[in-house]
C-alpha cells in the first residue's frame, strides 16, 4: 500500500540520502505535500488571473480585435452625419382660457385642464408628432431630397399614405427633442448627411409648430363654439319651459304671488290669530267681571262704582233721611210723609232696576265675547287648513322658480363663455419663441472616430476579459496539476506536454516517436516530463518505486498507453528490469509500438493456449520486455480476475524489478478496478482540457472503493505555458546549446 505523499515537482534536488531510511523519506515527502497544500490555499490571485489570461489569450484577443475591427469598419466606412440644433422657449399660454375664475358654475377652461408638467410633456410630444412631421416634409419638399427619395424608390409599390408614413418615420428617427433641466428651453435637433438640411429642418420646426398650434386652436374653438351654441339653444328652451310651468301653476292655484307680505292667505291667517288673541283677552276680562257680579251681586265693584247707581243711592239715602225725619214729626197718614215714602220707594225701585240692568248687561257682554271667541277659533281653523294647502303649493312653486333661476344662470353663463370663446379664437399664441437659430454644422456629429475607437478599445478589453473568464468558468475540465490535486484530492505526479511543444535548442519530437520518446529522444520535453514522473514514483514509497504499477485513465484517448510505455522505458533505462503488460484486452495498442505481433499474448496465456515464455517478449529497448494483449477475448474481466492472472503477476514480480500494466479506462469498464487491488500502485492519467472534474473525481472514487493503492495522477497533453513544465522551457535553450558545444568539443 502506497502513500499519497510526494515531493514538489519544482524541487528536483529532493533525493533520498544513502544514510536516510525509507520511512524518513516518506515522512519528509508527506510533510512537503502538506506544506504545498497549504501554499495552494495562499496562492497569488493576480498571478492566477494572469495565467488564466495567457491560457485564454486567443479568446481575449479574438474578442478584442473583433470589437476593434468591427467598430473601426463602422467608424471609417459609415457616411458622416451632421447635426444642427435650434433652442426654443416654451411657456404656458394663459390667454387661451375661455372660462374665467369668476365662473360660478365651476366649469374649467382648456388651459386649466393640464398642470405644468403635463403641459410641457404635451408640447414635447407635439414637436415630435407625425402631423408636424407631415407639415415639415411638405413645406421643405423632402420627397425630392436624396435622403428621403430612396425610401420612395424602394417602396414604389406601396400606396401614397404608406409612403408618407414611412417618410414621417424616417424623419422622426432623425429628430431629437431634448428639454433643458430647470428651464423653459427646449433643444430641437435634426441629423442628416446633408449639413444644409440639418440646419434647415430645426429652423423650420418653430414656424410650423406655431401654425399647427393656431390651426389646432382654431379647430378646438370651433368645436367649443359649436358645442356652446347647442347648449345655449337647449338651455333657452329649458328657460322657456320653466317660465311656462311657473305661470301655469300660478294660474291653476289662482294666485299671482305666494311670497312674503303679498300672500293674502297668510295675512288673513295672521290677522285672525291676532283677533283671536284679542278676543280671548276680552272674553277673559268680561268673564271675570261676570263671575264677580254673579258672586257679590249689587255689592260688586262694577255695580257699586257705576255713576248712575251711585247717584241713585245718594238720592235714596237722602230720601230715607227725609222720610225718617218726617216720620218723627208727622203721623204715618200724613200726606206729605206718604208722598216722601212713595218717592223713597220709587228710588229704591229705580236702584234695583239699574242694578239688575247692569247684571244683565255684564252677562250679555260675557256671552257676546264668548261667541266672538268661538267664531274666531272656527275662522282661524279654516284659515289654517288653507295655509297648509298653501305650503304644498309653495313647495312646487319654489321648485319651479328655482329651476327657472338655475336655467337662467346657466343660460347667461354660456352666453358669456360664447363671447369669451369668440374673442379667444382670434388671439395668436405667443408662448413659443426662438432663442437660438440652428447654425450650419462644420464637423460631423457621427461617427466620432476618436471616441468610437477609444470606446472600442475599452469595450474590447472588457469584453475580452469577460469572455476569457466566462470561457474558463464554463470549462469544467481539469486544466492544471493544481486542479487535479484540488478536485480529485490526489497528489500530482507530473504533467506530460502536448506533442509539438518542444523547447528551443532540444531535438524535435515527431509523432511517430511519441510512444518511445524517452528512448528515441531522451532530451525532449516529453521525456523530461516522464523523468519527473519516474522521480516522483521513486520517492512515493519508503522502499522506492512500487514493484507493480497500473496505468489507467478516466476516459479513452487520454494518453494512458503513451505514459505507460514511456514510463516503463524510463525505468528500464535506469538499469532496472521492467516488463510492460498490455492489460487493455478490449483495445490492445502496445505491440505495434515495439513492432511485435498481437498473439500470443496475455489472453493466450490466461486461456491456456500459450506459455509464459511465449508471451513475455524482449524488446529492442534494453531491460524492457512486453506482454502483448493477445487475441481479444469475449470475457476480459473474467480473465483478469482469475487465479492464473494473479499467479502470472506474482511470477513476473519475482523476475523483474517493475511490472507496468496498461489497463482500460476506469469509467465504463471494470477491468482496472479488478486489477488495482493486486498491484502496488495506481497512476490515473488525466487529459488536459478534456477530462472533466466530475469524471476525474469519479475515477479516483471508484478506485478508492476497492482500496486501490493510489499513487497520484498525471496530466497529459498539457500546454507548455504553466507550472514547472512552463519554467523548463526557459532553460531548455541553454542546456541544448551546452549539449551541442560538448558534442562539438
Amino acid at each position: 500500500m502506497s502513500s499519497w505523499s510526494r515531493g514538489h515537482p519544482m524541487d528536483n534536488a529532493i533525493q533520498p540520502s544513502p544514510t536516510v531510511s525509507g520511512g524518513q523519506v516518506g515522512s519528509r515527502a508527506q510533510a512537503q505535500w502538506g506544506d504545498y497544500a497549504a501554499e495552494l490555499e495562499q496562492h497569488n490571485y493576480l498571478r492566477n488571473y494572469w495565467n488564466l489570461l495567457k491560457k485564454r489569450k486567443w479568446w481575449f484577443w479574438g474578442v478584442f480585435l473583433g470589437v476593434v475591427v468591427l467598430v473601426g469598419l463602422y467608424t471609417f466606412l459609415s457616411t458622416p452625419v451632421y447635426r444642427a440644433t435650434t433652442i426654443l422657449q416654451i411657456v404656458m399660454d394663459t390667454t387661451t382660457s375661455v372660462v374665467s375664475d369668476r365662473d360660478p358654475t365651476g366649469i374649467s377652461g382648456i388651459s386649466s385642464w393640464y398642470n405644468q408638467d403635463r403641459f410641457y410633456e404635451t408640447q414635447f410630444s407635439i414637436l415630435k408628432s407625425r402631423p408636424l412631421a407631415y407639415r415639415i416634409i411638405e413645406r421643405l419638399n423632402l420627397k425630392e431630397h436624396p435622403q428621403f427619395k430612396g425610401v420612395i424608390e424602394v417602396n414604389a409599390d406601396k400606396s401614397p399614405q404608406e409612403i408618407e408614413a414611412l417618410l414621417a418615420t424616417m424623419f422622426l428617427k432623425n429628430l431629437e427633442i431634448k428639454p433643458q433641466k430647470k428651464s423653459y428651453l427646449v433643444e430641437v435637433s435634426f441629423k442628416s448627411p446633408d449639413k444644409y438640411l440639418a440646419q434647415q429642418v430645426p429652423n423650420t420646426i418653430p414656424k410650423e409648430y406655431v401654425r399647427l398650434s393656431m390651426e389646432t386652436r382654431h379647430n378646438s374653438y370651433e368645436l367649443i363654439k359649436e358645442w356652446l351654441e347647442g347648449e345655449i339653444g337647449q338651455l333657452a328652451r329649458k328657460v322657456e319651459a320653466s317660465e311656462r310651468r311657473l305661470y301655469e301653476h300660478g294660474q291653476k292655484k289662482d294666485f299671482l304671488s305666494l311670497e312674503g307680505s303679498q300672500n293674502v292667505i297668510v295675512r288673513k291667517y295672521t290677522e285672525l290669530s291676532r283677533l283671536l288673541t284679542k278676543a280671548q283677552s276680552e272674553r277673559t276680562a268680561k268673564e271675570a267681571q261676570f263671575r264677580q257680579v254673579k258672586e257679590r251681586g249689587a255689592d260688586a265693584p262694577l255695580v257699586v262704582n257705576n255713576p248712575l247707581v251711585q247717584r241713585l243711592r245718594e238720592e235714596m239715602i237722602g230720601q230715607e233721611a227725609k222720610v225718617s225725619s218726617l216720620s218723627r214729626i208727622y203721623d204715618i197718614n200724613y200726606p206729605q210723609l206718604q208722598a216722601e215714602q212713595a218717592k223713597l220707594r220709587e228710588l229704591r225701585s229705580r236702584l234695583n232696576g239699574e242694578v239688575q240692568r247692569l247684571l244683565t248687561a255684564i252677562k250679555a257682554d260675557y256671552e257676546a265675547a264668548q261667541r266672538t271667541e268661538d267664531l274666531l277659533k272656527e275662522a282661524l281653523a279654516d284659515q289654517k287648513n288653507q295655509v297648509i294647502h298653501l305650503q304644498d303649493d309653495l313647495v312646487q312653486h319654489h321648485n319651479l322658480k328655482r329651476d327657472l333661476k338655475t336655467n337662467e344662470q346657466l343660460y347667461q353663463a354660456l352666453l358669456t363663455r360664447m363671447k369669451e370663446t369668440s374673442i379667444a379664437s382670434t388671439m395668436v399664441p405667443a408662448n413659443v419663441s426662438v432663442r437660438a437659430q440652428a447654425e450650419q454644422p462644420l464637423y460631423p456629429y457621427s461617427p466620432r472616430r476618436l471616441l468610437n475607437m477609444l470606446l472600442a478599445v475599452v469595450i474590447g478589453l472588457v469584453g475580452g476579459l469577460c469572455t476569457a473568464f466566462l470561457v474558463d468558468y464554463l470549462d469544467d475540465s481539469i486544466k492544471t496539476t493544481e486542479d487535479l490535486e484540488r478536485y480529485c484530492r490526489v497528489p500530482s505526479l507530473g504533467a506530460v506536454p502536448m506533442l509539438g511543444k518542444n523547447a528551443k535548442g532540444l531535438p524535435a519530437l515527431e509523432k511517430k516517436d511519441l510512444e518511445l520518446a524517452t528512448f528515441r529522444q531522451p532530451r525532449s520535453p516529453l521525456s523530461e516530463a516522464i523523468y519527473h514522473i519516474r522521480t516522483s514514483l521513486l520517492l512515493s514509497t519508503a522502499g522506492g518505486a512500487p514493484g507493480a504499477i497500473m496505468i489507467t485513465s478516466a476516459n479513452p484517448d487520454e494518453g494512458k498507453t503513451t505514459v505507460a510505455i514511456n514510463l516503463a522505458t524510463s525505468l528500464a533505462m535506469n538499469n532496472r528490469k521492467v516488463v510492460l503488460i498490455d492489460g487493455d484486452l478490449r483495445k490492445p495498442s502496445v505491440h505495434p509500438v515495439f513492432q511485435e505481433s498481437l498473439a500470443p499474448g496475455l489472453s493466450s496465456y490466461l486461456t491456456g493456449t500459450a506459455t509464459k515464455e511465449e508471451v513475455v517478449r524482449p524488446t529492442f529497448v534494453p531491460n524492457l520486455s512486453i506482454v502483448p494483449a493477445g487475441p481479444v477475448p469475449p470475457n476480459p474481466i473474467e480473465l483478469l480476475t482469475s487465479q492464473l492472472f494473479l499467479k502470472f503477476l506474482t511470477e513476473l514480480r519475482q523476475e523483474f524489478h517493475h511490472v507496468v500494466i496498461d489497463t482500460p479506462p476506469i469509467l465504463g469498464f471494470a477491468d482496472g478496478r479488478a486489477v488495482a487491488p493486486h498491484i502496488d500502485g495506481v497512476i490515473v492519467v488525466v487529459k488536459h482540457h478534456a477530462t472533466s472534474r466530475d469524471a476525474g473525481r469519479l475515477a479516483f472514487n471508484l478506485l478508492a472503493q476497492v482500496n486501490a493503492p493510489l499513487l497520484g495522477g498525471v496530466l497529459t497533453m498539457a500546454a507548455g505555458d504553466g507550472g514547472y513544465f512552463g519554467h523548463y522551457k526557459h532553460y531548455a535553450k541553454y542546456y541544448g546549446q551546452s549539449e551541442v558545444k560538448q558534442i562539438e568539443s
